[in-house]
């Protein structure tokens, strides 16, 4: 519900002639101001650990977020918001499908039954809303 409300606030606000980088820019600014706090909440922080980690955390915000994320936004003007939401479930899809890919990790046959009720899920979805 939360990605729905996001993607219509999202859609609704490209609307009003927001850019859909002007939008992102104020939405991921705004989650990072909100989530900032939140380590040091849970007696945890940000320093101490390995340069790895960090490279990691950096990769996981250019890739996902700037180019996944802001490309679902950017989607957002042209189609559906629906659409939009139904295509992020298949995020665990993709994941799965690059585990075995990357690391020979086979996933099991609730997965791959879940990948197939998600993929009618959508076509049917899709189907629908074209009539």
């Amino acid at each position: 519900m939360a990605a729905s409300c996001y993607f219509l606030l999202g859609r609704e606000a490209q609307r009003r002639g927001l850019s859909t980088w002007a939008y992102v820019r104020v939405a991921y600014t705004a989650a990072a101001l909100l989530l900032l706090p939140l380590p040091y909440l849970f007696g945890g922080g940000y320093g101490g650990y390995p340069l790895e980690v960090y490279a990691y955390l950096l990769l996981m915000a250019l890739l996902p977020q700037l180019v996944g994320h802001t490309s679902f936004n950017w989607a957002t003007r042209h189609i559906p918001p629906v659409l939009v939401t139904l295509a992020i479930l298949f995020e665990p899809v993709g994941a799965s499908l690059l585990a075995y890919l990357l690391f020979g990790e086979l996933p099991g046959s609730q997965v791959l039954l879940g990948a197939l009720i998600l993929l009618v899920g959508v076509a049917l979805a899709v189907v629908g809303g074209r009539r």
